[in-house]
Parts: structure tokens; C-alpha cells; sequence
């Protein structure tokens, strides 16, 4: 079988259209050709400074989330209670932090700082960047998955330079021959850095080849992104006639020891898109997702759904002076716009580990993730 394999141009200027190509006629040679290509593949670094607005903005888009719990009703019978509750969110909104009396970068809040500093031409047709892309045929792309760790204190949001050091770590390849899945391990390491820092100074400061040592980092995230083939007409017409029949469930632990259910509307994806500069048209376009990609709506976001997860956490183990300070997390199933999805956890074990996981409307399990826990700074 004959593949493309395709390795965009990195460096300054380099568009979507940038791309040198070469034949590879060998498939089972391709996760070796496409582990040489990515691994090697220098990324720019990533520069923001750490100002408490963009969380400020993340905390007012999740307040009215966080704050319902399962046993509150959607809907009220007595229009003065409404119109009491609605007074009592607005006095409780989250109020913008001062930068000179700074607070920390809340958990899952880094996911909105350091987004692709990318141009409008460097997007492919989807709305993704191409800093990790493998090229043709492999132009959709899912988050799968990934893990998070907290070696150090986090940084404060006092309006300080940072940076964001990410690295191809891993590449292989799922799947029989032309249907494969390419997953592309990212790591990501975050540190604040003096002005006058240079990037190689960065680099030997906070990088290293050993992935279980953090460096100087304060925060190391890996990110599993799955890219595959485009979908044939019969595959789409397929997923199409499929949408309203229920898919395989899997089952999800039982034993909860809390349960926070959130409705996920167009306006949440919208706002978690902007904060992220992400413009896959996966969360945005319904027809985009229905006719391109053989899903009966927008998807809500693979680091949306990391961020409810342990905001959610994080307000169960605050009680008990707890922190998160390793997650990991896959994600097992789609979860869809307007569609209710329930948070739920419980203490896996006498260590202070937690399971955690994303229920989808049907119960079904969703998302999975284990957290290990430490005693608050």
C-alpha cells in the first residue's frame, strides 16, 4: 500500500500548505518513519504572562457549574425563588484577583494560558494547528488522553513571565493497514522565567531527557492526541444512520462517594474555545462534526472535560486538606453539546489515591481517571 507522509515546516512563516512530502511504500515501517520525523521535530517555545485574568474569565464561565449539584432541579415553580437564587449567584461570582496580592494558578487553569501562537495560515481545514500533526492521510485528530503532574508549587498569577517547553516524546501506531491511529505523545513543561532569560537557558534549566525528572518545572502535562484518516462517504453515511440508536456502554464503577452533574451548552464550549485559542471546528461546526466526521453533534473538548473533572475533585478534597498532585486520565467514549454528564469519584485506597470518571447521559463511562493526593502547601 502506498502512504504519504507529510512533515510540516516549523520554523518562522510556515504555513498549512508547507509541507515537504515523500513517498513511503513500506506500512509497516511507518510508525518507525513517523517516530524519526516527530520526535525530532523542534517546537517553538511558548511564552505568557501569568495575569489572573484569563482564570478569572475561566472561574465566571464554570461558577454556575460547579455550583449546581445533583439534587438541585433545572427548572422552578415559584418564579420569586428563581429570581432569589439568580440575586444569590450574582453576589457569589468570582471576583478578579489583585495582582499585588496574588493567588496561585488554580488546578486545570494552565490549560488556558500558553495556547498555539500559530497564524491563520498555519490552521488546516479542521481549525487545528500543525505543530503535531503527522501530515496526510492523518488529518483528524481526537484528545485521548493524557497525565499531569505537580512537582512543585505553582506559579502565582501575579503577572509574571512564563513559559511552556513541549517535546514530541512518543509516536506509535494502532490498527490494521489502512486504517491506522497515530498517537502523538506531547509533553509540556511550565516555569516562570526572568526576562532577560534566553531560550537555550530555558531549555538547560527546565528540560530534560529524562521524563521523570521535572527539572525546574512546576507543572509537567502529557497530552495523547489520536490522528487518523478522513472518513469515506459510506463510513459517514453509516455513522449518520446510527445517530439515534444507542451505541455500546460501557460500564462505569460503582460506589460513588459524590456525583455533580453539568449540562455542557453550546455557550460553555464557545467560551472554552475562545480561552484556548482553539478553533477545531469539532466543538463549533455541527455540520462540520455530522458531515465530516461522523458525530451527531460538537464534541465537548478533551481539556474541557480535564478541567471539570478536577475542579470538580478539587472541591471534594479541599475539605480534607488535600491537593491533586498526579492525575491521570483517558478519555473512553464522546461526549456531546447539551447533553448531561455527571462527575464522579470516590477514595480508591487508604494512599489518599482517588478514582474519578465522566458519566455520559446513557451512565455509560466516559472518561477515567486516578488521582494521587498530597497534604495542601
Amino acid at each position: 500500500m502506498r502512504l504519504i507522509s507529510c512533515r510540516p515546516l516549523l520554523g518562522r512563516g510556515a504555513s498549512a500548505a508547507s509541507y515537504t512530502c515523500r513517498a513511503a511504500y513500506s506500512s509497516t515501517s511507518l510508525a518507525i518513519r513517523l517516530r524519526d520525523e516527530l520526535t525530532t521535530r523542534k517546537l517553538p517555545l511558548t511564552y505568557d504572562y501569568l495575569h489572573p485574568q484569563p482564570s478569572h474569565l475561566l472561574n465566571l464561565t464554570l461558577a454556575d457549574l460547579l455550583a449546581q449539584s445533583q439534587s438541585q432541579s433545572h427548572s422552578r415553580s415559584d418564579p420569586s425563588e428563581t429570581s432569589n437564587e439568580t440575586q444569590t449567584q450574582a453576589q457569589t461570582l468570582p471576583v478578579l484577583p489583585s495582582i499585588q496580592r496574588p493567588s496561585p494558578l488554580p488546578i486545570a487553569h494552565h490549560l488556558i494560558y500558553f495556547p498555539p501562537q500559530v497564524s491563520l495560515s498555519q490552521l488546516l481545514p479542521d481549525g487545528t494547528d500543525i505543530l503535531h500533526t503527522p501530515g496526510d492521510p492523518f488529518n483528524r485528530r481526537l484528545w485521548a488522553g493524557g497525565n499531569i503532574r505537580f512537582p512543585g508549587p505553582g506559579p502565582l498569577l501575579d503577572g509574571s513571565r512564563a513559559v511552556c517547553i513541549e517535546s514530541i516524546r512518543n509516536v506509535t501506531v494502532k490498527g490494521r493497514e489502512g486504517a491506522e491511529k497515530v498517537i502523538v505523545t506531547i509533553e509540556r513543561r511550565v516555569s516562570t522565567v526572568p526576562e532577560g532569560e534566553t531560550e537555550a537557558e530555558s531549555w538547560r534549566r527546565i528540560w530534560t531527557e529524562d521524563e521523570t525528572c521535572p527539572g525546574e518545572s512546576s507543572l509537567v502535562e502529557n497530552r495523547d492526541l489520536i490522528f487518523m484518516r478522513a472518513k469515506s462517504v459510506d463510513e459517514i453515511r453509516a455513522d449518520r444512520e446510527s445517530f439515534g440508536r444507542p451505541g455500546r456502554i460501557v460500564k462505569s464503577p460503582s460506589h460513588a462517594t459524590f456525583r455533580h452533574s453539568i449540562l455542557p451548552t453550546k455557550a460553555l464550549l464557545f467560551r472554552f474555545s475562545a480561552l484556548t485559542f482553539n478553533a477545531h471546528s469539532i466543538h463549533l461546526d455541527k455540520d462540520y462534526t455530522q458531515n465530516q466526521e461522523g458525530y451527531r453533534n460538537c464534541l465537548v473538548h478533551g481539556p474541557l472535560t480535564l478541567t471539570l473533572l478536577l475542579s470538580v475533585l478539587q472541591r471534594q478534597l479541599q475539605p480534607l486538606n488535600l491537593q491533586v498532585s498526579h492525575f491521570e486520565y483517558k478519555n473512553l467514549a464522546p461526549l456531546f453539546v447539551e447533553e448531561e454528564l455527571t462527575v464522579c469519584g470516590k477514595p480508591k485506597n487508604e494512599s489518599g489515591a482517588w478514582d474519578v470518571w465522566i458519566e455520559g447521559p446513557d451512565g455509560g463511562l466516559a472518561v477515567r481517571g486516578t488521582a494521587k493526593t498530597c497534604e495542601r502547601a
